[in-house]
């Protein structure tokens, strides 16, 4: 039997929990409202790089959109690497966007640097199996999927892959390598941002969620 002086720290306890709970609920939301906010920002710098016209171009072709505002590498020789972004899909029948969904990538490197350093990371999804298997759950870079760094200057053509990767540093780096690891859907998060019950199908291919929120990441990628 629990005594009476525990049992008065759990019920006291339970109590904090409870009342902090709108408050964690609208931490959370701000925290991904700043995540579409700052994806935004660096969707729109890649876009209007003038030395980025090889990318622009891929767009055109691209299934899908994933933004890493801030993609991590940490560690000396076999490090951690990854970050939560956001993805946005073209609507099947064309004529716009679909998003965004919240995603999480992890990933481990190889490398002789120390400490850690962060990139901004754009992924263009060229492929139907590559939207597809992101879609479905964890897809596994290289395994699912092939990855390469995409073209970048006007009229490269960079090798075919599933995927097309492009970094811009923040701060003194010298790359990074997302030639393996997995992206998959923040099931939380979108549930949080979006209501209990959203799936990144349903945000995606559906279309059910295209709110206000997500309006200006869609509008950046309209001309595409």
């Amino acid at each position: 039997m629990i005594g009476r002086g525990v049992a008065t720290l759990l019920a006291v306890s339970m109590v904090g929990v409870l009342a902090l709970g709108p408050e964690a609920s609208r931490a959370a939301l701000a925290q991904e409202d700043e995540r579409i906010d700052r994806a935004a920002q660096v969707l729109g710098r890649f876009l209007s790089d003038p030395g980025n016209a090889g990318m622009r171009e891929a767009l055109k072709r691209a299934r899908a959109v994933l933004v890493v505002p801030s993609y991590v590498r940490a560690g000396f020789v076999i490090g951690g690497t990854g970050g939560g972004g956001v993805m946005l899909v073209r609507k099947p029948e064309g004529g716009g966007w679909n998003g965004p969904a919240f995603y999480d990538t992890a990933a481990g490197t190889l490398g002789p640097q120390l400490g850690v350093y962060k990139t901004e990371l754009v992924m263009l999804f060229m492929s139907e199996r590559s939207v597809e298997r992101a879609l479905a759950g964890e897809m596994q870079f290289g395994a699912d999927a092939s990855v390469a760094a995409g073209p970048v200057g006007a009229g490269e053509k960079g090798p075919w892959a599933d995927i097309y990767t492009y970094v811009k540093p923040v701060g003194a780096y010298a790359g990074v390598s997302v030639s393996s690891g997995a992206v998959e859907p923040d099931r939380g998060e979108n549930e949080e941002f979006y209501g209990r019950g959203a799936t990144a199908r349903g945000i995606l291919v559906d279309g059910r969620y295209n709110d206000a929120k997500g309006e200006k990441l869609r509008r950046l990628l309209t001309p595409y």
